[in-house]
């Protein structure tokens, strides 16, 4: 897809999801180079194609502005977002999360912010009995709370390792809030083609023995948008090659609460404990509060200390006092545990409603992805299709999809297609949404 179309589906999508009112101006030709590392004629022949659609306008010496009626198109109640990964929980656990944050409040109210930089010791206390049922060993000292994988990440890309070396490996397709990190930080980073079968070891042991590679940033399971897993084997070939070539795993277990699989362990549980790096969220599960953890190797602790309190003076990235108390009583009180069985329970019947009417798509050309346990599914197209105009239609029939080149790494590598998310829908809106977007998928 040439690049201006990229800019314009971006800006056609935020403006359908209502990021940018009348009054508020687009972002300028100057950001959208800087954004997709493209030429001023580019961002602004992108601009142009909005303005022919009808969609924006321009003001001279001002800027780009939605045409107003476009904000109010679409009535949002009657909107499937397939494109959303944060969970729509309703309010069957509101009750909880009062009862929680009152006993927060209650014995942490009068404690000063800055309590503890790293986390209260009282939650760090409880955090290795939590990482132990997913077979990560660790103790409190090597647990660091945060505001979630995304902080973490900036502050590993940026600290010096060990090993020496500079350069970071993706897979591809791979999460695009760090992809996007990368890319605007002006990061040497390079990818290794992950499929639903998952990545080519052989190709990895190559990468790693070859490239100056840092670290590898992987999500074994739940993968963001595939929605797959590796295999044992995989994982385990993972770990092996990692500490043979003395390459750190950067693993992101960001929904492994979510896992009907009770032997599937992570990449962690059969390395050597010096090169892998374990990231968990609690955004997922608890999606009020905005909170996370890391399992950080022994030797990487100081430096990552120097980081870490760097970015808490100068970017306040470390969670609120309350927001670690919640979790706290949340896991004394097993009330985590609790919204997980409601979770998985919700899980299987979205799963179930998006296998079955998966079963209605005809088209030998398009191939998906499975969900496993996973929020996601990648939908692959054939190479005649325009994506883009297919993101709109279906937009327009009140659906809402990702373009997959968000997730990709460049154009050379790009397997054209859809991330489609069940997050924010429930066992009728996927049945309603599936048959729409099935019915296009089969047309095209």
């Amino acid at each position: 897809m040439d690049i201006y179309k990229q800019i314009a589906l971006d800006i056609k999508s935020d403006i359908y999801n209502k990021k940018y009112t009348s009054s508020k101006k687009l972002p300028s030709i100057r950001s959208l180079c800087s954004k997709y590392s493209c030429s001023k004629s580019t961002a602004i022949k992108a601009y142009e194609s909005l303005i022919n659609e009808h969609l924006i306008y321009s003001i001279p010496q001002s800027g780009y502005y939605v045409v107003e009626e476009h904000l109010n198109n679409l009535s949002y109640s009657n909107i499937i977002d397939f494109s959303n990964g944060n969970l729509n929980m309703g309010r069957i656990l509101t009750p909880d999360l009062k009862h929680c944050l009152d006993r927060a409040v209650d014995i942490y109210g009068n404690q000063p912010v800055d309590f503890h930089l790293m986390g209260i010791d009282s939650l760090k206390s409880l955090l290795p009995n939590y990482l132990s049922n997913f077979q990560v060993f660790a103790p409190k000292e090597n647990i660091f709370i945060n505001l979630g994988i995304q902080q973490i990440l900036s502050l590993l890309t940026n600290m010096p390792f060990p090993n020496g070396k500079t350069k970071v490996l993706l897979e591809n397709p791979t999460y695009k809030y760090f992809l996007d990190f990368l890319k605007y930080s002006k990061i040497d980073f390079i990818s290794i083609d992950r499929t639903p079968s998952g990545i080519d070891l052989n190709e990895l042991e190559n990468l790693f023995k070859n490239e100056d590679i840092k670290f590898f940033y992987t999500t074994p399971r739940n993968h963001n948008p595939l929605g797959t897993k590796y295999s044992k084997s995989q994982r385990k070939g993972i770990a092996e090659l990692a500490i043979k070539y003395d390459v750190y795993i950067v693993e992101d277990d960001y929904f492994g609460d979510i896992e009907f699989d009770s032997k599937f362990d992570p990449i962690y549980a059969y390395g050597d404990h010096s090169h892998f790096i374990y990231l968990k969220s609690f955004t997922k599960i608890i999606p009020w509060i905005k909170i996370g953890l890391a399992v950080i190797p022994a030797e990487l602790i100081d430096e990552f200390n120097k980081q870490a309190s760097y970015s808490y003076y100068y970017s306040y990235f470390v969670p609120s006092l309350i927001s670690q108390a919640t979790l706290e009583i949340y896991l004394k009180s097993n009330i985590l545990s609790k919204h997980v069985k409601l979770i998985k329970k919700q899980q299987k019947s979205r799963l179930k409603a998006f296998s079955d009417e998966l079963k209605n798509l005809t088209n030998p050309k398009v191939k998906v992805s499975s969900l496993d346990t996973s929020l996601y599914s990648y939908i692959y197209l054939p190479d005649g299709v325009s994506e883009s105009s297919l993101v709109y239609s279906l937009k327009t029939k009140g659906v809402l999809v990702s373009p997959g080149y968000n997730y990709f790494s460049s154009n050379l590598n790009y397997k054209k297609g859809l991330r489609v998310s069940i997050a924010r829908t429930d066992e009728k809106q996927i049945r309603e949404g599936m048959k729409i977007l099935i019915d296009e998928l089969n047309k095209v």
